[in-house]
């Protein structure tokens, strides 16, 4: 399919994504990419065709492509970005940090949106609910919609065998969240009840029955834990640093992002103890550790941190100025875990 002038030709693009988003040149090398394949793939211009209409039937063509398992998730949403960008700079003249839509994202009629909106907003103004929550809950709200709607039914009409039959279909799609299910469904009926719109009633058939048995994990024995420590070494820097973060995490049982956070103050020398505010929680923490882990932990400040101004214990290596992150931990965790087996 041919390409027209009325796109944005891409050097004018290229320098919209470097003002506007700072694209490295990298990056830009990957967009362009990108852009050819949209442009020359996806689009064509018919006589009285505007770039947005274009653009949008280019978008229906990759999401038939997509469905189609003609191309991969990832090229979908990058396609998706590039469409945004491009829409963005036809009818504003420059490329800026915004959310771009879900394209081709399905809604329910025009009633039963109404009623999730009304649900959405006053959840928002009642603050009873973080805005994850809230967030969690339009999805699965929107799912239960575009369910019962299959068959007819708007919310208010929706009987207990029909919330039944919802709930199993759940619990087949996502067994482990169906209690997230069933708290986004209390939610948004609780606030139908208040609104005198539906017969509490129904709010009897809204439970997470035949939740799964949560995950028991198991602990590692004296021998594994020697074993372990055996693997990590202490001669270099980086060796020094993981085996100070992994006795502390074997004697204390912090949470990956806690060690991360955990800044040189908050470790009390005098009673052998690290004194924290948990990132999860927000709940304060005093938790001793033993002669080898303050040891461990008192070699690496003095011979492997290295100087820097930030007040955290565990910094990478290459950069003095960066704390570790809770993800290159637990990275480094499962690399001297495999070691031994």
């Amino acid at each position: 399919m041919e390409t027209t002038k009325s796109f944005p030709e891409w050097e004018e693009v290229a320098e919209q994504l470097q003002l506007g988003l700072g694209y490295s040149g990298s990056t830009l090398e990957r967009t362009r990419y990108t852009y050819q394949v949209f442009t020359q793939n996806y689009c064509s211009f018919e006589r009285g065709d505007t770039p947005e209409i274009v653009l949008r039937d280019g978008i229906e063509c990759v999401n038939k492509a997509y469905e189609n398992k003609e191309i991969s998730k990832d090229k979908l949403l990058r396609i998706r970005r590039l469409a945004f960008r491009l829409l963005q700079l036809i009818k504003t003249g420059s490329i800026s940090w915004k959310a771009a839509p879900v394209y081709g994202k399905k809604f329910g009629n025009r009633h039963n949106e109404a009623l999730l909106s009304s649900f959405v907003n006053s959840e928002k103004k009642g603050g009873k609910h973080a805005e994850s929550i809230i967030y969690r809950d339009e999805n699965i709200i929107r799912q239960f919609i575009l369910f019962i709607e299959e068959n007819g039914w708007n919310v208010e009409d929706v009987d207990v065998q029909e919330m039944l039959d919802f709930l199993a279909y759940m619990k087949k799609r996502r067994p482990a969240g169906i209690k997230s299910v069933a708290s986004a469904l209390r939610h948004f009926y609780l606030y139908l009840v208040d609104e005198e719109l539906v017969d509490p009633a129904i709010l009897l058939a809204i439970k997470p029955w035949g939740l799964p048995h949560k995950k028991v994990y198991g602990i590692l024995s004296k021998e594994e834990k020697k074993m372990l420590l055996e693997v990590i070494g202490d001669n270099s820097n980086t060796g020094k640093r993981d085996k100070a973060f992994i006795m502390l995490a074997m004697d204390c049982g912090l949470r990956s992002s806690d060690i991360c956070h955990l800044k040189l103050n908050e470790i009390d020398w005098k009673t052998a103890s690290v004194r924290i505010v948990q990132q999860k929680t927000q709940n304060g923490l005093s938790v001793p550790f033993s002669v080898d882990t303050g040891n461990a932990l008192a070699d690496y400040i003095l011979n492997a941190r290295g100087k820097s101004e930030l007040p955290y214990v565990f910094l990478k290596e290459s950069y003095c100025d960066t704390a570790m992150t809770s993800s290159m931990l637990c990275m480094r965790l499962k690399k001297y875990l495999k070691k031994p087996g």
